[in-house]
């Protein structure tokens, strides 16, 4: 245990050691590099922008952003950094709102003509006042019938009626 006790101590005072380097001086009659713009787009975006985009413009990512301003921003990144190797379904197009519509003949165009929405048809249940009744069937056993009548106060009468006065 001493022995390594003592190696222990050797190796961490033969770690402080300095090396000086003379430092570099750039060459004044190289040309000038211009300064590449830093891409914020990883390696493996790169390589799979299709999944890039799903990642960046998922609810959970954008937050309050619209999904349209988070797609062409994503696009714009992503052209900016692949250039010529962009997917063409990624291209962005500048032209805002434009969607693929089908046709009705099983193909899709390209349409930039606002959505319509329209409201769906509401069929809603009419209310209805329901009774359940016994009656009498032919056999002599007594079967509950039920009889149901809007709750709207317009109610269907059978047989004879007769009105004397008023409505």
């Amino acid at each position: 245990m001493l022995i390594a006790a003592l190696a222990a101590l050797l190796l961490q005072q033969s770690a402080g050691t300095i090396a000086w380097d003379t430092p570099v001086t750039p060459d004044p009659e190289a040309p000038a590099q211009a300064a590449q713009p830093v891409s914020t787009v990883p390696d493996w975006a790169k390589a799979d922008p299709y999944g890039w985009e799903r990642s960046q413009c998922s609810p959970m990512i954008r937050k309050d952003a619209t999904m349209e301003a988070c797609q062409v921003r994503v696009r714009t990144d992503l052209a900016a950094a692949l250039g010529d190797r962009l997917p063409g379904g990624l291209a962005p197009d500048g032209i805002e709102g434009c969607r693929q519509v089908s046709d009705g003949k099983g193909g899709y165009e390209t349409t930039c003509a606002p959505v319509q929405r329209t409201l769906a048809a509401t069929a809603a249940p009419v209310a209805e006042i329901c009774e359940e009744r016994p009656t009498r069937t032919a056999s002599g056993v007594v079967a509950f019938g039920r009889e149901c009548r809007p709750a709207t106060g317009a109610t269907t009468t059978e047989g004879l009626s007769f009105r004397l006065g008023g409505d």
